[in-house]
């Protein structure tokens, strides 16, 4: 009997455990753990950092390691013959048909113009700003997420809104229609209910189909298969009280604005680095390998393997003095990017500046309209209770109850959209302000 019970317990833990809502902080963190934006946008700032330490290499040259093999016609020298190596005569010289070749090399620019300089610089902006989109991508993440769960939370308190007029509207129709029977009621009047009780039946339809296609969204938009018992948020409508200056001081320290200023300095640095390009280049290269080859049959020491060590190093310029305007041309290109970039920045802080007026004015006008819908449904309620006693006493008819009931839906439809919109309008703001993580 004993293990009967613990395992009833087991099943019905595991149902409340099956049955638990997760929370908006919850789906939040599910997102952004599955969100394939942010990981490609993490994978950008590593390019980005790549690129980066590509360019800053660049100032150190490289080695190389060479070898070749080949096979002349005819007997060549292991080095160039000079006047001294001939000196102790020709014979001793060793020369080879197949002839083996290998060495290290090295080459460095010592001088570009700046051109390297400028080029770590524009990666170092570039990951940066890589680092700003990963951010603004996360920021994105957490506000569609928030959307759609307080639509869903919306959108839910609405059906069961709906749930109870329906349930309220087939109460009424089945006491009209038992009245119909007994003759004391026309049977228009039935009809009248059975209309309203099927009208409102298909809105909690509508209501469940849009809950489901917001279900689906949040779903695609966690990447999980499917979400079900969302927790209920608390929802406090207060005014945000601060001015628009207050704000905009905010707003000139976001992300996005930097995103701008940032895209700005790139391009004068690229136009540096183009610039650059009328500057000669300086270069320095060593090597040192050796050669080597067994002496061929005309060698007085036909057949003995020889080598002989080489190496070099020297310094080369070279200035381009004249390319058609070539030059010129990219270094216009340049200019113009510049001062489109510029035009661009101007353009990102007016609309950030007419993002935030909008959010403000929508948080303003939101907090007052739940304050008349909260008004409204006081009275609705008061409205339909007067209505549904002036029926059941016969001193008014079924129009003006159903009337009265429809009201009070839709009373209690505008104060449950009000403060859900308040806090979608919240929510925009902080993204604005790209404070969506904090809250």
């Amino acid at each position: 009997m004993r293990i009967k019970n613990i395992y009833q317990l087991i099943i019905l833990l595991s149902l409340a455990v099956s049955m638990q809502a997760f929370s908006l902080d919850e789906a939040v963190s599910v997102a952004l753990k599955n969100s394939t934006e942010i990981q490609k946008a993490s994978m950008n700032v590593e390019i980005a950092k790549a690129d980066m330490q590509e360019k800053q290499a660049q100032n150190y040259g490289r080695f190389d390691l060479l070898a070749s093999y080949a096979h002349y016609n005819l007997p060549r020298t292991l080095t160039p013959l000079t006047p001294v190596s001939v000196a102790g005569g020709a014979a001793i010289i060793p020369t080879t048909q197949d002839m083996f070749v290998g060495g290290i090399s090295y080459s460095v620019e010592l001088f570009t113009g700046m051109q390297n300089t400028r080029s770590i610089e524009v990666a170092s902006l570039q990951k940066e700003i890589a680092d700003n989109l990963r951010f603004l991508s996360r920021e994105q993440l957490i506000y569609n997420v928030k959307t759609l769960y307080v639509n869903i939370l919306a959108l839910q308190a609405q059906r069961d809104a709906q749930t109870l007029y329906v349930k309220a509207l087939k109460d009424l129709h089945e006491s009209v229609a038992y009245k119909v029977e007994l003759a004391r009621l026309a049977k228009i009047d039935e009809l009248k209910s059975l209309a309203d009780l099927n009208r409102a039946s298909l809105g909690l339809i509508e209501i469940e189909s849009n809950i489901e296609i917001l279900k689906s969204t949040l779903a695609a938009t966690m990447l999980v298969k499917e979400v079900s018992n969302f927790e209920k948020i608390e929802i406090e409508v207060v005014d945000v009280g601060e001015s628009q200056e207050s704000y905009d001081a905010a707003l000139a320290q976001t992300k996005r604005q930097r995103l701008a200023t940032l895209d700005t300095n790139k391009k004068i640095k690229e136009e540096e680095k183009t610039f650059a390009m009328k500057y000669p280049k300086v270069g320095f290269n060593g090597y040192y390998g050796l050669s080597s080859g067994i002496n061929d049959g005309s060698n007085a020491y036909s057949g003995d393997f020889k080598s002989a060590d080489v190496w070099q190093a020297g310094v080369d310029l070279k200035w381009n003095i004249f390319d058609f305007g070539k030059t010129s041309s990219l270094i216009q290109k340049s200019r113009i990017k510049t001062m489109q970039s510029r035009l661009d920045a101007v353009k990102t802080k007016r609309e950030l500046q007419s993002s935030l007026t909008q959010a403000l004015i929508k948080i303003k006008l939101s907090v007052k309209t739940f304050a008349s819908a909260k008004s409204e449904l006081a009275l609705m309620k008061e409205t339909q209770k007067i209505e549904q006693l002036l029926y059941d006493n016969g001193a008014s008819n079924i129009n003006d109850l159903l009337y009265s009931k429809a009201r009070y839906q839709l009373a209690n439809s505008s104060y449950i959209s009000s403060k859900h919109n308040y806090q979608n309008s919240l929510n925009y703001l902080n993204y604005l302000l790209e404070k969506g993580h904090e809250k």
